[in-house]
């Protein structure tokens, strides 16, 4: 009886939902449109053959929707969803007054068609007959039927296969891992396993034409990139951003004018966060353990409906790395005599941390042309170091019984760091196709403070202690980068284009360091300083096709940069005057058209490499060794860039980049060596920054992405460069002989039975020659760990190479559970124990003349591997939300409501 009377009570509800619209359609008032939106179609999509459910197929309703302007019926879109892991679909809340198609589509079958209604005079002869049913007690199957009638279920819809869709889909079906843009190269990395729980330093290892060592450092071309986070500078490191949730890296080797003047002169990497907006709800956990049982977690999640989209990811990463150095300096060949010493030191260090990540926001879509989008970031790390320095000293040619010494240092160091940042952006599109306007507000902040103890033991050739020295250093400091941005994009016609756009950046530096010898300040050697840049800037680009084949365009850059600073010490505050420079960047580019397939393209581009405020006030002395002084006259320097460019999209997944260029750098900065100063067991340097007169660098690099079968996708890269600096204007005579070096990396993707992957990663650079820009003090072995800055700095006329490394990394993965939502991977680095950073030099004096020779050598976690599982959830149907579809219109000869 229950059942029966709750039939009834719907059956009435919608019975008098009925009679209130037929009364307003006989010309009462009211809106009676929205009465009728009480229709639901729903249903479950299956394999014709093997009748499993099939996720994902597109469901999409149409209608005819009443057009005032040209008073007719216009056929709309009502209605849309995919399918759950189930096949399941539900629409709801349409209106009941219309005639439909629904239509099925799903990869590898054919596309379903159906027309629907929910019979509108039916339904009305089946109010009024509940209506007069209901003077007497109702009648119960009426009202049955009339709720199925306006709740219909489709049953089960079988799709049949295509055999040539599938062929299709084989082929290209997937994503290509590698596009090629004219003006930029974009890898999609967001299925690439051997970065599975790793950070973005593994994620750009995978990268064509970048090279990342041992200590993170990455390059690009053999030059130095500017590294932005979705398309903004960020303060974060790139072992600091998790490679779960990278998305795709965007390489520009020559950027053009609506970038940074300063960013471009190594290039850009341009790392892209993911950015879920589906509807519904997903994400994914993820956890791991690596060999040295150190933990790592994340968690992503987004959850869109209607008009806003929440997304949300963590990340916790406990770390341990494991280093071990060598370096020895030979004075016996040295120009000005004695002493001559044999110097060889040996380096292990242990870092335990962690780093935590946190990401989230909304967008919030105002209308189909505005959107708004909120991004907040957070992060905080702990790192702790111990580490054993052993320095023998052997004083050649002695005749003193004492002819070797030896240091000790076991220092211990602690970090902790912390960043905010948060991102407000708007985009407006116009009804002109591809007219948009974009604004954006970045804003990041960061703190960090460091503390090493580094007690220095001396002993005889007896080993016995003849002194000890307990330094301490004590660091802090904030930052603070700000970045507001407009553009504007204009298809003035079919053929003529123009952007442009202005940008303000402020960038603020707090930090302070102190230097105890025995509990004692060395005042001269600590200090404080305050540093603050502000660069403003506008660009312009007038693009125009000349024909069906070329295209041209042309770009300016304006940049207004002042900055200003001082450095306090307890003696004095030096200060650098307020500074403002004015410069312009050209640029220019050209495309033509050879066929379908294929481009040429060439562009010109300028740059600027601005000198730091370290390089221009500060003084270090945190390494006795190699002493850093500031040099306050150094000027920018000044790049233009040219690069050739062949494209052939041969397929989807098959493609072919050419690429030759060649870049020059006036008034280059460099490090000059000064003085050097010899004792009988310590030799101790003086360096500062200089502007020699140029240098350059130029090459050919030619990259492929092949899929050579559905079950192997290869991805090459090989660049052959030389590079080299004229310095005659600081007396460093022009002698150097060009030198040929190459870059090879090569990337292989296997996709096995049983839901198996493999990938593989290789990458070979021969020997080459340091660049100019190497060097330089800045912590303890010249900066960053032992053997940074090869010593504490290479002169522009020394003759250093690094020497010949390899190294190959491997991940396997297995899919599994329903759907694989779930897998497991397996990842190891540095498979062959090869990844060796190795120099040699030969010192020389600022004329030439030698002063000792160098080698250096270090290693870090090689053969590292660990385990990490993961596993995603989602739902992306509509329906989970009650979000409201698109109500049909109706015209205006069809009743009397709202007009």
């Amino acid at each position: 009886m229950r059942k029966y009377a709750l039939l009834l009570c719907i059956g009435l509800f919608v019975h008098n939902a009925f009679a209130q619209m037929g009364g307003m359609m006989g010309g009462g008032g009211g809106s009676w449109k929205s009465q009728t939106n009480v229709g639901h179609f729903y249903g479950k999509v299956l394999d014709s053959v093997t009748h499993n459910p099939i996720p994902f197929a597109a469901v999409q309703l149409t209608g005819q929707k009443w057009d005032s302007a040209s008073q007719s019926f216009k056929s709309v879109v009502v209605a849309g969803q995919l399918t759950g892991d189930n096949g399941e679909f539900s629409l709801e809340k349409l209106s009941v007054l219309g005639d439909y198609t629904l239509q099925i589509s799903a990869i590898g079958f054919k596309i379903y068609t159906k027309k629907l209604s929910f019979n509108m005079n039916k339904l009305m002869k089946q109010g009024q007959k509940m209506q007069s049913a209901g003077a007497n007690g109702g009648d119960i199957n009426s009202a049955v039927s009339l709720i199925n009638a306006v709740d219909k279920d489709l049953g089960n819809i079988l799709l049949s296969s295509d055999a040539t869709t599938l062929k299709t889909v084989t082929v290209d079906g997937a994503a290509p891992m590698m596009e090629i843009k004219l003006d930029k190269r974009v890898f999609d990395v967001s299925k690439s396993i051997t970065t599975t729980g790793g950070t973005a330093e593994d994620v750009l290892k995978t990268i064509p034409a970048v090279n990342v060592d041992i200590d993170g450092n990455v390059t690009l071309r053999n030059s130095s990139p500017q590294i932005y986070v979705d398309g903004m500078p960020s303060t974060l490191t790139i072992d600091q951003i998790p490679a779960d949730n990278i998305d795709k890296i965007e390489v520009i080797t020559n950027p053009s004018a609506k970038f940074d003047a300063s960013a471009g002169s190594g290039g850009i990497i341009n790392i892209i966060m993911k950015h879920n907006q589906s509807l519904g709800y997903n994400g994914s956990v993820r956890g791991g353990i690596d060999e040295f049982g150190k933990l790592t977690g994340g968690l992503d999640l987004n959850v869109r409906d209607g008009k806003i989209n929440v997304f949300g990811s963590v990340f916790y990463k406990q770390i341990k790395h494991n280093m071990y150095g060598t370096e020895t300096k030979d004075t016996a060949g040295k120009a000005d005599g004695p002493p001559y010493l044999d110097i060889s030191q040996h380096d292990t260090n242990t870092m335990n941390g962690y780093f935590a990540f946190a990401r989230g926001g909304f967008d919030y879509f105002i209308d189909n042309r505005n959107t708004l989008t909120l991004t907040a970031t957070y992060g905080a790390g702990n790192f702790n170091s111990t580490d054993l320095l052993h320095t023998v000293t052997d004083t050649l040619h002695s005749s003193s019984p004492n002819t070797t010494s030896s240091t000790y240092e076991p220092s211990v160091s602690q970090r902790t760091m912390q960043n905010e940042g948060l991102s407000v952006s708007y985009k407006h599109l116009f009804p002109k196709e591809d007219e948009n306007v974009t604004a954006s507000l970045t804003i990041n902040q960061g703190s960090s403070n460091g503390t090493g103890t580094f007690p220095i033991m001396n002993y005889n050739s007896g080993d016995n202690l003849l002194s000890q020295i307990n330094e301490e250093q004590i660091s802090g400091g904030t930052s603070g980068y700000y970045v507001a941005k407009v553009d504007y994009v204009d298809p003035v016609t079919k053929k003529i284009k123009i952007e442009t756009g202005a940008q303000a950046t402020i960038n603020g530096v707090n930090s302070n360091s102190n230097i105890y010898i025995n509990n004692n300040l060395i005042q001269d050697e600590s200090n404080t300083s305050l540093y603050n840049q502000q660069t403003y800037a506008a660009y312009f680009t007038y693009t125009q096709d000349l024909s069906s084949r070329l295209s041209v365009q042309g770009a300016l850059r304006v940049e207004q940069s002042l900055y200003s600073g001082h450095v306090t010490d307890s003696t004095s505050t030096l200060s650098l005057s307020p500074q403002t420079l004015l410069y312009f960047f050209p640029g220019a580019f050209a495309t033509f058209h050879l066929n379908e397939t294929s481009d040429l393209q060439f562009s010109y581009t300028t740059h600027i490499t601005r000198p730091n405020f370290t390089q221009l006030v500060v003084n270090n002395y945190s390494n006795p060794e190699n002493i850093q002084i500031a040099n306050p006259n150094l000027k920018p320097s000044y790049m233009n860039s040219f690069e050739f460019n062949y494209i052939n999209n041969f397929s989807r997944k098959n493609t072919l980049l050419f690429s030759v260029y060649y870049k020059q750098t006036d008034q280059v900065i460099t490090n000059q060596l000064e003085s050097i100063t010899y004792t009988s067991d310590f030799q101790q340097a003086e360096y500062s920054y200089e502007n020699a007169n140029y240098s350059y660098s130029e090459g050919a690099e030619i990259t492929t992405q092949n899929s050579l079968s559905d079950w192997l996708d290869v991805t090459a890269n090989f660049n052959l460069f030389e590079s080299g600096i004229n310095a005659t204007n600081l007396n460093v005579p022009d002698t150097a002989k060009k030198f040929l070096s190459y870059f090879a990396k090569l990337n292989l993707t296997f996709k096995l039975p049983k839901n198996f992957s493999i990938q593989l990663n290789g990458s070979y650079l021969s020997k080459n020659k340091i660049s100019p820009s190497s060097g330089g003090g800045g912590g303890r072995w010249g900066g960053g760990g032992m053997g940074g800055g090869y010593g504490g700095g290479i002169t522009p006329s020394a003759t250093g190479y690094i020497l010949p490394n390899y190294s190959a990394d491997i991940a396997i993965k297995k899919d599994f559970l329903k759907n694989n939502k779930a897998s497991l991977t397996f990842s190891m680095r540095d498979v062959f124990a090869t990844g060796v950073s190795s120099t040699e030099a030969l010192i020389t004096n600022p004329v030439g003349m030698p002063l000792y020779y160098q080698t250096t050598s270090r290693t870090r976690d090689q053969q590292f591997f660990q385990f990490t599982f993961s596993y995603r959830f989602g739902q992306t149907d509509f329906s989970i939300f009650k979000k409201k579809n698109l109500n049909m219109d109706t015209p205006p000869d069809m009743g009397g409501g709202d007009q």
